[in-house]
């Protein structure tokens, strides 16, 4: 879980959001008799929670583009510690296969899978400036 500008932001700055490791996984094939059988997970989004809000990205998101990205509108003051807790749920589309001259089926779907991170503290702090006129 990543954030540009990097461990803090500030009111109307815009954030940019991202993930490691958005790639598709497998497990490690598993041969019974003459089936061979794998799990497939490929992920489909990333659902942030920001502290003020939540965001879904069908993408990782990027610190280089605005892809997944979001803009405070409150500060983190008068949240416990001063701080809103940050966290990111990738949902996994995931689906088997069996290969081999036993298999009732070539495959299928399976339910879809959330893994949330470990909310992690975010401090947005808010710029003021005094005009004179």
């Amino acid at each position: 879980m990543h954030t540009a500008p990097d461990g803090k932001t500030y009111v109307e700055v815009k954030t940019r959001l991202w993930v490691e490791g958005f790639r598709e996984v497998a497990t490690e094939p598993i041969v019974v008799g003459a089936q061979t059988i794998q799990a497939i997970a490929t992920p489909k989004s990333v659902s942030w929670q920001l502290g003020e809000t939540t965001l879904t990205c069908l993408g990782p998101g990027s610190k280089n583009d605005d892809s997944c990205s979001h803009v405070y509108k409150r500060s983190s003051a008068g949240q416990p510690g001063g701080v809103y807790q940050l966290s990111a749920t990738i949902t996994w589309s995931v689906r088997w296969t069996c290969a081999g001259a036993d298999c009732d089926a070539p495959g299928g779907d399976l339910a879809d899978l959330s893994m949330p991170s470990i909310p992690e503290p975010f401090v947005v702090d808010e710029i003021q400036t005094k005009s004179r006129q």
